[in-house]
């Protein structure tokens, strides 16, 4: 892990943590409001929901970053030599594709806003400030993907989460299946 990986790594983790504990946090005042008040704080609404996006777009990238998407592995787990490496490549690309779409789009309804000035209604916080989770997530799933890319061309075999070496189809080198413990 480089010393980027590992700075990167750190701010994704720090900023998703510090997003759900401020939704949580927004979220059990709002409760206690109602509860004790009979009151609902408007403005409670407008953040929880602003600040996921930013949470899941920061979300995406650590979970590209720990082969934590859902994905159709099949075809890839059972290729081998060069046929693996187009494959993984093509997906690479795949990928980036979608992160650099998402952060054009992101960017141009980003880049709207400012121009126009809208905010938020309860709040009045330029709305800007949310939809810019779509650009910089996209960077950042940009950046993860092309990590991942070189990362498994170099090694095709990478280490799990859980630290075991595997191979493919699952099994690890203890012989073991990921899904059962090893001996």
């Amino acid at each position: 892990m480089t010393t980027l990986d590992k700075v990167l790594s750190t701010v994704e983790n720090g900023l998703a943590a510090a997003a759900f504990a401020l939704i949580t946090v927004v979220a059990f005042i709002n409760v206690v409001s109602r509860y004790f008040l009979n009151a609902s704080l408007a403005f409670t609404t407008e953040i929880t929901v602003n600040v996921a996006v930013w949470m899941t777009l920061i979300g995406a990238a650590i979970g590209v970053r720990e082969g934590a998407h859902l994905g159709f592995s099949l075809l890839h787990d059972r290729m081998r030599g060069r046929g693996r490496q187009v494959l993984t490549v093509l997906i690479g690309v795949a990928m980036v594709l979608f992160f650099l779409i998402l952060g054009w789009y992101g960017w141009d309804q980003t880049s709207s806003q400012l121009s126009s000035g809208r905010t938020t209604p309860a709040m009045q916080i330029p709305q800007w400030l949310f939809s810019l989770a779509l650009p910089v997530g996209s960077a950042l799933g940009i950046v993860r993907t092309v990590h991942v890319t070189v990362r498994d061309l170099r090694d095709p075999n990478p280490t799990d989460p859980a630290g075991d070496r595997t191979v493919d189809g699952g099994r690890r080198t203890d012989g073991t299946r990921e899904t059962e413990a090893p001996a």
